[in-house]
């Protein structure tokens, strides 16, 4: 085998590739590669065999205000010296390549299926996340929100009244949420596909947006995929806090939850939006519970425009709905 093989790769980056390689490895030769499944973010990830052994090659294929490798990199580092992130092999900023340890092993949902264990290891790993050096900054969570916010008004999927009042009760969070008090290294996008499981230890991959944030944007994610109901939220929380959360901590949780909700819920009706020009104006779709079970039987695929759009509904009713309970406006009158 040769280098061949990277003719998959875009070739205005294969001579960072080689370099890379050649720095690494001392050969630009791989006896493999493959195309890994994409998340959210719009890097390559390509999983790669040199010399017997396997290893992610990442290339982030576009820089902005918010995908910034210097950034990346630096917390990606950090992760890694403290054993939460995979070892980094390379990683040159101006080049935008990195290659890390692949991590090998079961679905977490498999390695660890007591939802009880795999909630608390996962605490323990957010908590050990927050207790870094501090990442450098990016942006005011809310802040980025609100330009999410805007950015998928302009787009006009739907009439304004219909998320008046999604953003309506967020500018309430906005106003009194205590955003600068509480900021610790975040990893900001702790999803199913970046929490790893290699049959003994939990790691962290994908650290591309990562930042100094509120603690509480961490905890309202993990929830969000791994808590299926209050329960699996409380067992969270206390295994993360070492102790039953106070009202405080739980106000803020609950307000951060809906910020959450929000945040990917713009997210992934923009991404729906660049795939088709007109969509279904009903706001009705299942629950949150109901789509994690029919994402459990394989009926939703969140690659498709169905599945992006659906997803990106339910979680802007997920929000709406929790803003209209009691505990919503309980938990703003704390910070008023």
């Amino acid at each position: 085998m040769n280098n061949s093989l990277l003719a998959i790769l875009p070739p205005h980056k294969l001579p960072a590739v080689e370099n890379a390689l050649q720095q690494t490895f001392g050969t630009t030769t791989v006896a493999s590669i493959e195309l890994m499944t994409r998340g959210l973010s719009p890097a390559l990830v390509y999983k790669i065999g040199v010399n017997d052994k396997a290893y992610i090659l990442r290339l982030v294929m576009a820089t902005n205000e918010l995908v910034d490798p210097a950034r990346e990199y630096a917390c990606l580092r950090m992760a890694a010296d403290a054993g939460i992130a995979p070892p980094v092999l390379y990683a040159d900023a101006d080049a935008a390549v990195s290659i890390c340890a692949f991590i090998a092993g079961p679905p977490i949902w498999e390695g660890l299926p007591d939802k009880n264990v795999q909630l608390k290891r996962i605490a323990e790993k957010v908590k050990d996340i927050h207790s870094l050096p501090l990442f450098p900054p990016l942006i005011n969570f809310l802040e980025g929100m609100t330009h999410f916010r805007d950015r998928f008004l302009e787009m006009k999927m739907f009439p304004e009244s219909t998320t008046a009042e999604h953003f309506r009760h967020f500018d309430r969070i906005k106003a009194v949420y205590p955003i600068h008090e509480d900021l610790v290294s975040s990893h900001n996008d702790l999803n199913p596909a970046n929490v790893l499981f290699d049959g003994e230890k939990i790691w962290m991959i994908d650290w591309e947006a990562s930042f100094r944030n509120d603690r509480y944007v961490d905890l309202a994610i993990v929830a969000l995929y791994f808590a299926a109901n209050e329960q699996h939220i409380d067992t969270f929380l206390t295994a993360y806090f070492g102790e039953t959360p106070t009202a405080l901590q739980k106000a803020k949780f609950y307000l951060m939850r809906q910020v959450v909700f929000l945040y990917y819920g713009t997210i992934f009706l923009r991404m729906a939006a660049e795939m088709q020009e007109t969509h279904d104006q009903e706001m009705k779709v299942p629950t949150l519970i109901e789509v994690k079970q029919m994402m459990s039987k394989g009926k939703v695929n969140l690659g498709s425009y169905e599945g992006k759009i659906m997803y990106g509904k339910m979680l802007m009713q997920e929000a709406l709905t929790e803003m209209r309970q009691p505990a919503f406006e309980q938990s703003l009158a704390l910070f008023c």
